[in-house]
């Protein structure tokens, strides 16, 4: 099964590191000068791989690219060929990548870092570069946020505060303030001094060793094997200081001399270096306190100092750095790998992010669906805005209309609910010469003979004279009585008015005795009581219904109790 790593590289002035991170918890770290050889018709190689080549070789070597990415003028090779830096650290990159995922391993997530004291527009470079190269799956962080990345993974969640870096690398001293907690992030301008360096430190202790050698000034410094001497005895000088980080003794050897065959040692001990060493440191602290006020904190809110680079395992900084501000100083076993380890933390939870989640499995509801109903269309057109009436419902429309305009013209008109009203006081009071009379005209549809007359003194019958037990059908309109009463008292009424040439008088009708109704038979009904009578009406009236309420009423009135048919219009 192919193992997934998730890599932190970090490409440094003097040596670059990659970290892989694998599931099992384990870290294989490789590290390898920053040195590149190009030659034609192979890929780039780098660190130890790149010292080989014949004498007479045509490959090219380059290093210190990392101080020159962002300059527009690209670097020349021995050889007069030009090569962009920000290309170079890619090919850096793409080195330790294939070399750290062999052995039946992939890479998964890759972070890399950059230098805090990078502009924008050099990350912007160095980004496209990248791409060029095919590495667009790198992710670029400062390195600042990867090495306390790493101080939380192995001391705990740091929570809101703020932290210190102090990066002493071989080519300067950068001091950068991270925020820590939900919103981490370098606050305010890295500041960056090459004056403080790793390599200033190695030049420093090999003046030591050279003054303290036995016929040290025996020598020619132009002569180039004395030269390839002195590179020799500086990369001596630099593996001293480095174990005098760990040891209080160490001995240097020195030969400069090709016609001695005897070669002098130099015995140095830590406090010798740090009596060398505490000038530059002291003036560190410095940088330190105009970095925290840069940032827009005092010494007080800063949590803990951060040591990370070569630099930064010397005892004598930590001890400085502690006694001058009363901050607990933390460094990692190996200072140097520390932005390159933080990387990989970074690498391995960015690969836990991307990780893609199955999507959940979806839930029946609860409920059954109902099925669905089919609804019609409604009716288009005329048939859908026009009410429909049926002929009977026509015919009493028309007939009390009739009626009510007829009345309207002539006495007072009372709209009730079927039901007979008592005396009216107030209708008492008036006379009229008009015999008294009362006209009752139901309107709504009707059941039985629509010639029969409608019931209006007995409000415990229907028009069609059964009793009132059953409610009226909904849809059709209510059963309304108008009943019209003239002003002239019952016990003093005048004469009638002749009645109009070709009218019919009807010939007045005594009012039924009150008695029991009869019984209904099979097949017929009980008779009604006799309504009083009204003026006839032309049966020419009621010959045609119409259509519709709103049409003209076909009737005239011409006189109190007389009305003729006719058009209306």
């Amino acid at each position: 099964m192919t193992e997934r790593l998730a890599l932190g590289i970090t490409v440094g002035s003097s040596n670059s590191v990659a970290v892989a991170a694998a599931g099992n918890g384990g870290d294989d770290v490789v590290t390898h000068p920053s040195v590149l050889r190009l030659a034609a018709g192979a890929p780039p190689a780098l660190g130890a791989t790149a010292q080989a080549g014949g004498r007479h070789s045509s490959d090219v070597l380059l290093e210190g690219f990392l101080a020159r990415v962002g300059d527009p003028v690209h670097m020349l090779a021995e050889d007069g060929s030009a090569h962009s830096a920000a290309d170079l650290v890619s090919a850096a990159i793409a080195c330790l990548m294939d070399e750290i995922s062999t052995q039946a391993r992939e890479s998964g997530s890759t972070v890399a870092c950059h230098p805090a004291w990078w502009s924008r527009h050099t990350v912007d470079l160095q980004r496209a570069a990248l791409d060029r190269e095919g590495l667009r799956e790198v992710t670029l962080v400062p390195e600042p946020t990867a090495a306390v990345r790493w101080l939380e993974s192995a001391h705990g969640p740091l929570g809101d505060g703020a932290v210190i870096v102090y990066d002493l690398g071989a080519t300067g001293l950068t001091v950068s303030v991270v925020r820590t907690g939900d919103h981490a992030g370098v606050l305010g301008t890295p500041l960056r001094t090459t004056d403080i360096a790793g390599a200033e430190f190695d030049l420093l202790t090999m003046r030591y060793v050279l003054a303290n050698a036995v016929l040290a000034n025996d020598f020619d410094p132009f002569d180039p094997v004395v030269e390839r001497k002195l590179s020799t005895l500086r990369e001596q000088c630099r593996t001293a200081k480095e174990e005098l980080s760990i040891n209080t003794a160490t001995v240097v050897p020195v030969r400069l001399n090709p016609a001695d065959t005897h070669s002098g040692n130099v015995r140095l001990v830590r406090g010798e270096l740090e009596d060398l060493l505490r000038g530059p440191l002291l003036t560190s602290i410095e940088l330190i306190r105009d970095a925290v006020h840069r940032a827009g904190l005092d010494i007080g809110d800063i949590g803990r100092v951060l040591l990370t680079g070569g630099g930064g395992a010397i005892p004598l900084v930590a001890e400085l750095i502690s006694t001058e501000f009363g901050l607990p100083v933390v460094a990692a076993p190996d200072p140097a790998n520390t932005s390159a380890r933080g990387a990989a933390v970074l690498a391995a939870d960015l690969a836990s992010v991307r990780t893609p989640i199955a999507p959940p499995t979806p839930i029946e509801p609860a409920t059954k669906e109902l099925p669905s109903v089919a609804i019609s269309a409604l009716p288009s057109g005329d048939t859908a805005r026009k009410p429909r009436f049926s002929g009977r419902q026509r015919a009493a429309i028309v007939a009390g209309a009739a009626v009510v305009i007829g009345l309207l013209a002539t006495g007072t008109v009372a709209i009730g609910t079927g039901a007979q009203p008592g005396p009216n006081p107030a209708a008492t009071e008036h006379s009229s010469p008009a015999r008294a009379a009362e006209i009752a005209a139901t309107t709504g549809g009707q059941t039985g003979d629509p010639n029969l007359p409608a019931a209006a003194t007995d409000p415990t019958t229907s028009a069609a004279g059964r009793p009132k037990t059953e409610a009226g059908q909904p849809g059709s309109p209510a059963a309304t009585t108008v009943a019209v009463v003239n002003s002239q008292p019952v016990g003093d009424q005048p004469a009638a008015p002749p009645a109009a040439p070709g009218a019919t008088q009807p010939a007045p009708q005594p009012s039924p005795a009150p008695g029991p109704a009869p019984a209904p038979g099979p097949g017929n009904y009980p008779a009604p009581p006799t309504p009083p009578q009204a003026p006839s009406l032309p049966t020419g009236v009621l010959k045609d219904p119409i259509d519709s309420v709103g049409n003209t009423v076909g009737t005239v009135l011409r006189a109190p109790g007389q009305i003729l048919g006719g058009n209306g219009g």
